[in-house]
């Protein structure tokens, strides 16, 4: 999730877009850069590093001219580096491009235009970019635009300017924000509108699929056919801080939100990252799934998905216990699954594996930190910042890749699993429906969680699912909640059932899962114990139930996921509790 700005008017556009760049270096701080259109050239500085340590090196606001783009990266391809910064320009450096998405089929179009000559000077996907609209561009920008787009797969957000039309932006949405600010005699377009609430509270959102033309004197949005589209200003009426978390009280809220585009990026990760850590898998013996806390849970549903669908044995392991207990040689692949790419422990267990020999592999959301330069191959999450101390959408996200790799791995198997293909491209909308759900799951939280003592249980792939809600809960509200598998409950765990103690329950589709974990249900009941459902299409009987839209029992853990975020934000928030930073937690344990 980068941030992106662009401005065409009377002022100074350098030092416009870099102010906007400051409200937005919460959507990526790696490097950063501004390019402006300034007698009949483009004028270019980036560099990697903080927006501030930049501005000091090279004077980002001092680029001259009244059209200027700007960005600030959070890096999902390619690495921490001056030449991968944004701005990205084409070979006559006439253009110059920046976009928050991921082109999935960049490789691709990078080898077709290398073939007709074009010199790329990054490692990035984004500058396939403008190179595409140099070889459409005849004099009309917005028209070179349209026809790169054509070719394009994969989510964007984009600005373009060129040295042969100043005064003119051309910005195009596809599956990532993009606003347009309207002044007097001056325009903007950013990421969000924090970056020009300070310049007017005249806002126009553009949508997936459209094109805007934008000059100081206006605006006018197409299509991808070039037709005109009528669009309706809204008013900004939110404070700076609103702005910054678009109007939500609280990141972790936010971030909740934000899971049906983050899982919809997840799913458009490169394909040939995927393809190639599921042949690791393939080639190893025996294959370790290394995280910690929520990475961990995201590891431990994972199995199922290996085991059912490629009948291949992948061992979920508390990073921790790794060296304690891992049999590690050079038939042994590890993965190490860590948000931050930081983790203490994740770092220790892929340090141990390269001692031993063994290859490694990495699941992270931060290019350039040290998971991704310990290990041997690294997948990118593509989630973008987390602020918010309790991870949520980077859950969904890890997951995500991992049912995308078990699927990958049972192709190449030869195994059929189009009907879950099927069902995991429509999470996003799936996911979707549950946040609509939230001001029922909030009633439910404020009514049912009313003592200080929850079991979390469900079974298969749920038993996970049981662990991640009970944390989630824990972490944000400091209830005591423990998570397990239904399956235990009469191994001693039923005899703390009591007034003083609810369970939460997750009840997936028909089933032979679905009838043991109805049967437990009643056991608790049976002795007095309050019990909420979280159920997968028909309700199961409770003293409280939240339903969602029925899905393949394997795809359950994503859509549940959302239902007990949201339970613990509201349950958190009830109790008067700092959500974006609980007590004595940081966002990545970097010590032992």
């Amino acid at each position: 999730m980068c941030g992106i700005v662009g401005y065409v008017g009377e002022r100074h556009a350098g030092e416009v877009v870099l102010q906007g760049l400051r409200r937005l270096e919460y959507r990526g701080y790696d490097s950063c850069g501004i390019a402006s259109v300034h007698g009949g050239r483009i004028e270019l500085r980036k560099d990697a590093g903080m927006l501030d340590e930049i501005e000091a090196q090279m004077g980002l606001s001092g680029v001259p001219g009244n059209t200027a783009i700007g960005h600030t990266r959070w890096a999902t391809h390619g690495g921490v580096t001056k030449e991968n910064a944004h701005p990205h320009l084409d070979c006559s450096r006439r253009i110059a491009v920046v976009h928050n998405g991921i082109i999935s089929n960049y490789r691709e179009l990078r080898e077709e235009l290398e073939a007709k000559g074009h010199r790329f000077l990054s490692t990035t996907d984004t500058e396939v970019l403008p190179h595409l609209i140099e070889e459409h561009y005849s004099g009309n920008l917005e028209q070179a635009v349209l026809k790169a787009l054509e070719r394009v797969r994969g989510s964007y957000a984009l600005l373009a300017v060129s040295a042969s039309e100043p005064g003119k932006l051309v910005a195009a949405r596809m599956e990532s924000p993009l606003v347009i600010g309207v002044g007097e005699g001056e325009m903007f377009v950013a990421s969000d509108v924090f970056p020009f609430l300070r310049y007017t509270r005249r806002a126009v959102p553009l949508e997936d699929g459209e094109v805007a033309v934008i000059t100081p004197g206006g605006y006018r949005v197409m299509d991808m056919r070039g037709m005109p589209v009528q669009k309706s200003e809204i008013r900004v009426e939110w404070s700076d801080e609103e702005a910054r978390k678009e109007g939500y009280p609280h990141f972790m809220l936010k971030e909740i939100h934000e899971q049906p585009s983050t899982i919809a990026a997840a799913l458009r990760i490169y394909p040939e990252d995927i393809t190639r850590l599921a042949e690791m898998m393939a080639e190893a013996d025996r294959v370790y799934l290394a995280g910690a806390g929520t990475s961990l849970h995201a590891a431990m549903v994972a199995e199922y998905w290996f085991s059912r669908l490629a009948e291949k044995c992948v061992i979920p392991i508390d990073s921790s216990e790794l060296e304690n207990k891992a049999v590690v040689d050079p038939t042994t692949l590890v993965v190490g699954i860590t948000q931050s790419g930081e983790t203490y422990d994740t770092l220790s267990a892929l340090r141990f594996a390269r001692r031993r020999g063994a290859r490694t592999a990495a699941i992270v959301n931060v290019i350039g930190s040290t998971a991704t330069r310990i290990a041997e191959h690294v997948v990118m999450q593509g989630s973008g910042i987390e602020i918010a101390v309790c991870a949520t959408k980077t859950y969904t996200s890890q997951l995500t890749l991992l049912l995308r790799t078990a699927l990958e791995l049972a192709r190449m198997q030869g195994k059929g699993v189009e009907e879950l293909e099927r069902g995991m491209q429509e999470l996003p909308a799936v996911v979707a429906e549950v946040l609509e759900l939230e001001s029922e799951i909030a009633e439910v939280a404020r009514s049912f969680f009313s003592v200080s003592n929850y079991i979390f249980m469900g079974r298969g792939i749920n038993y996970p699912t049981a662990l991640e809600g009970a944390l989630k809960l824990k972490e944000i509200s400091y209830l005591h909640a423990e998570g397990m598998s239904s399956g235990l409950l009469k191994h001693g765990t039923i005899s703390l059932i009591d007034e003083n103690m609810h369970t939460v329950a997750f009840v997936p589709p028909e089933g032979q899962n679905r009838r043991r974990v109805e049967s437990n249900i009643q056991e608790v009941r049976a002795r007095g114990g309050r019990v909420m459902v979280i159920a997968s299409g028909k309700p199961a009987a409770g003293d409280a139930c939240i339903a969602v839209r029925e899905v393949h029992e394997l795809l359950t853990p994503l859509v549940f996921a959302p239902v007990f975020q949201l339970i613990a934000y509201h349950v958190a928030l009830k109790l008067g509790r700092n959500v974006d930073r609980p007590r004595a937690l940081a966002k990545s344990v970097t010590v032992e």
